[in-house]
């Protein structure tokens, strides 16, 4: 989130699709930075919930889907942050190269996490609110991108 605001350039007038949207932090950025359109994908009813109460207290639209085909093939750029936590996640990595569209990935549950066709943009440190009392090599987050 706190990258797409710095650079707004990877949204501003695009359409944004970000999958596993958790609570919509990234989402509302994406809006918040200029996204022409921001879809949250996901198929858990109650992160899109989330996400949904979330963009109405940030004053931001979000639209929200649980078809990842539809928001690819309606998308500019495709974000997804902490989703490959779940090592079954991992094939959406090939499904985002395949889509050709740019991608912006975050993770910090991978320490050795080096996906191919990404770049690594930086690493920052961050925490969850409240504190979750997790381990401090979780607050380690690493960005990576293809070319916008």
């Amino acid at each position: 989130a706190r990258h797409l605001l710095a650079h707004p350039e990877w949204v501003r007038d695009k359409t944004l699709v970000d999958v596993g949207p958790g609570s919509g932090v990234v989402a509302i950025a994406a809006a918040l930075a200029g996204a022409r359109r921001v879809i949250a994908c996901d198929l858990d009813p109650d992160a899109l919930a989330a996400t949904a109460a979330n963009a109405a207290l940030n004053g931001v639209q979000v639209a929200l889907s649980d078809d990842l085909e539809a928001c690819l093939a309606a998308a500019d750029c495709v974000s997804a942050a902490d989703i490959l936590y779940d090592r079954d996640n991992l094939p959406l990595l090939a499904r985002f190269h395949d889509s050709g569209l740019p991608i912006l990935l975050a993770d910090s549950r991978i320490p050795d996490l080096d996906p191919p066709g990404l770049t690594l943009l930086g690493t920052w440190q961050a925490s969850t609110w409240p504190d979750l009392g997790e381990a401090g090599e979780y607050n380690r987050v690493r960005i990576f991108a293809s070319e916008p």
